[in-house]
């Protein structure tokens, strides 16, 4: 399914098929471009690099991720958007998964992700059964700054109610994308300073450089 389709940028539905050139996108583009993955030094995407393939699968075949390719460069993967149907017993499991992990980089990121969803209290906030939850979005460096996150955040909150979920959810990592994201009508429910976030020994455990301050859950009616 196409959504958009502009100046020779065709955004669609992810399919399984593109999962590996979208796995070597999230690599390159996302997981060391992201405040909590800035300057580590572990490998974070070959950490439970099976399950994690698994789970991606998983979410594809959901149909409600996007890919956006440009077509004036020989259909180069420019922008991807993964998303989920959340409810409250997948909501649990994650949560449970998240709290079993080792302390490696996924572990801390999915531990902090859990917490957020936990502390807005989101099914009791919007009294919603189900909603779109995003996991990832990013855009190409060559394409930044040029509209393609608008362009696929209106997209993917379109499929959203083509597919008859009342709301979308996202956590704001990324300050450049959170205020993107509020400008098209998201509002932030909760935020957590990154500095507040700290191990047992009182230290931070996440210090992205400024102005990635803030940690936050973005919601929007659809």
């Amino acid at each position: 399914m196409i959504l958009s389709q502009r100046n020779g940028i065709i955004v669609r539905v992810m399919k399984e098929s593109d999962y590996p050139i979208v796995k070597t996108f999230l690599r390159d583009y996302f997981h060391y471009d992201e405040p909590m993955g800035m300057g580590l030094k572990e490998q974070i995407h070959l950490q439970h690099e099976e399950e994690v393939d698994r789970q991606y699968l998983a979410v594809i075949t959901q149909g409600l991720s996007i890919v956006a390719l440009d077509d004036n460069n020989g259909g180069l993967l420019v922008g991807i958007a993964v998303a989920e149907t959340m409810d409250c017993s997948e909501m649990a499991k994650q949560h449970k998964e998240a709290d079993e992990m080792e302390p490696n980089a996924l572990g801390r990121s999915r531990k902090l992700i859990a917490k957020m969803e936990r502390e807005a209290k989101i099914f009791e906030r919007f009294g919603v059964s189900s909603y779109m939850n995003l996991l990832a979005i990013s855009v190409h460096p060559s394409m930044r700054k040029r509209g393609l996150l608008v362009i696929l955040s209106r997209s993917l909150r379109e499929l959203g109610r083509l597919r008859g979920l009342p709301l979308f959810i996202g956590s704001g990592t990324n300050y450049y994308s959170t205020q993107v994201a509020m400008k098209e009508g998201c509002e932030s429910i909760h935020s957590l300073a990154y500095a507040d976030y700290k191990d047992d020994h009182g230290r931070p455990i996440y210090n992205p450089p400024a102005p990635h301050t803030h940690i936050r859950v973005l919601a929007a009616k659809l």
